[in-house]
């Protein structure tokens, strides 16, 4: 392993395929204890071809008609990224990412990480479309960073995604530091001044590549951020974002 920065001991993190990856579902136990001690667990092609296809075409149908739908559009330079919030989504015309983003495997694994009923599920679901990277990007997505606001992302690659298209990077094991400079900062500031971005390189990061279809649970207090897109490539995905009630709690008093 690389040198690192001095934040980070080596016995806490790990670049190791195996310590993350797992070729079939296993356990809620094992979701939930991977993702406490590693900050992320990944299952390639978590879904088939045929409910991929069907996720693929309502994602184009959100993309090309964003406007007139009335989501909370982001759009800069490379990216696109369409807001959805799951109670206001039409589970008729949308009823594949709906039912989705509310499986019982995920709310099983929520209720397990935070305790039963202390999570909203996928609150929020982002739609997000990357294209080749025009400029130095020195800020999140793109920098290694952690989350200001906490959250447990169910993360779904729609396009075979490697490093050429985006893949996100992560330093498995840091979460468990980051957390605690986190929530340490919590009661010294306000969430949007904490300083979550990371040196690199002295950081390490592993891509997290995988065919469409491949799922990660992963909790945004671990170091993560995405590759460069390079010419010619596009990554296509959707996350939902589950929070803790004293997350929401502490980001409603911040607004």
């Amino acid at each position: 392993m690389p040198d690192v920065n001095p934040v980070y001991d080596k016995s806490d993190i790990s670049l190791e395929r195996e310590v993350v990856y797992r070729d079939s579902i296993t356990s809620i136990q094992d979701v939930v204890e991977t993702v406490r001690r590693w900050g992320i667990v990944v299952f390639p092609s978590y879904i088939k071809k045929d409910r991929l296809a069907k996720l693929n075409i309502e994602f184009d149908n959100l993309l090309v008609n964003r406007a007139k739908l009335g989501f909370t559009t982001d759009e800069y330079e490379n990216i696109t990224n369409i807001r959805l919030k799951q109670d206001e989504l039409d589970s008729t015309t949308f009823s594949y990412i709906a039912s989705f983003f509310n499986e019982s495997f995920m709310s099983d694994v929520s209720q397990v990480y935070y305790g039963a009923d202390n999570y909203r599920l996928n609150g929020e679901i982002f739609v997000s479309e990357l294209t080749e990277t025009q400029s130095k990007q020195t800020k999140p997505p793109f920098a290694l960073h952690f989350d200001k606001r906490n959250v447990l992302k169910f993360f779904l690659y729609l396009t075979d995604t490697d490093e050429r298209n985006g893949a996100m990077r992560a330093l498995p094991g840091s979460n468990v530091r980051n957390r605690a400079a986190r929530e340490d900062a919590m009661h010294r500031t306000a969430l949007k001044d904490i300083e979550n971005v990371l040196p690199e390189p002295l950081v390490p990061s592993m891509p997290i590549c995988g065919p469409a279809g491949t799922l990660f649970i992963f909790d945004t207090d671990m170091c993560h951020g995405a590759s460069f897109v390079k010419p010619g490539f596009t990554r296509r995905s959707m996350r939902g974002h589950t929070h803790s009630h004293e997350m929401l709690q502490a980001m409603d008093a911040e607004i």
